[in-house]
């Protein structure tokens, strides 16, 4: 009878913790909707929810004049022709998609009056790539490891004032360690994403004649967290349904 009691008061705990997430929260940021399967497709669309971005900074400074750097508040988002099938070297799932990169670019020191937003569009079959373990489908929590494959993005020769070329690289495909980590959380009306991908990028830039960078060239390599909705995070022991349900075993 006491084993009994012990178990159900175990269980009883793990739902109380789960219906204790505050839904108002969650609803604050990239919410999406299930796919069918008991789980979401990632990354989400753009045409779900225009706040499913991850959000970030990084910065150039090699050929730079001394001294100055170009601070960048980036995202990466604006999904779009998500194709999310079983693969990839985690054991679950390979997300094709294609979507953009946009940089708030400030200067320092001797490029102090350098402000551009620059969109970068990640596009073309197969140049984006993420990839995830499996997920618990139908498990109020879904946690799993991921990692940035591939990140492929670049302006060149469209008459940009200051770059004539402005590319970005990133990923285990180009030799650039990116590991990272998705969670799900269930809204009752689809699931509350949050993550981040600790990204290993490199941005090549020539400068354009004319402009701010004119006669300059760089290329610059950094790791940087990028995060989607890190309100959205639960925190919770045995996020998966399997460890969830060892608790009460």
């Amino acid at each position: 009878m006491c084993r009994l009691f012990a178990r159900n008061l175990r269980l009883a705990t793990v739902i109380t913790v789960l219906a204790a997430i505050p839904a108002a929260a969650l609803a604050e940021c990239c919410i999406v909707p299930d796919n069918g399967f008991g789980t979401a497709t990632l990354p989400p669309q753009s045409t779900v929810a225009s706040t499913c971005m991850y959000l970030g900074s990084t910065e150039i400074t090699d050929g730079l004049p001394p001294g100055a750097t170009i601070q960048i508040a980036a995202s990466i988002g604006n999904f779009i022709n998500v194709s999310e099938l079983p693969g990839g070297s985690l054991g679950g799932t390979a997300s094709a998609w294609e979507g953009q990169c946009v940089m708030q670019m400030t200067g320092t020191g001797a490029l102090s009056g350098f402000n551009r937003s620059i969109t970068v569009p990640l596009s073309g079959f197969n140049n984006n790539l993420f990839i995830f373990a499996p997920r618990a489908a139908f498990a109020p929590v879904q946690t799993a490891a991921a990692l940035c494959n591939w990140l492929n993005g670049q302006i060149v020769g469209v008459g940009d004032p200051d770059f004539d070329l402005l590319r970005i690289l990133g990923g285990y495909n180009y030799g650039m360690p990116s590991p990272g980590q998705i969670q799900l959380v269930s809204t009752g009306s689809g699931w509350a994403v949050s993550g981040y991908f600790d990204t290993t990028h490199r941005i090549d830039f020539i400068g354009a004649p004319g402009g701010a960078l004119a006669g300059r060239s760089g290329s610059n390599t950094q790791q940087r967290r990028f995060e989607i909705c890190p309100e959205n995070a639960v925190a919770l022991e045995g996020a998966s349904w399997s460890r969830m349900k060892a608790l009460y075993r």
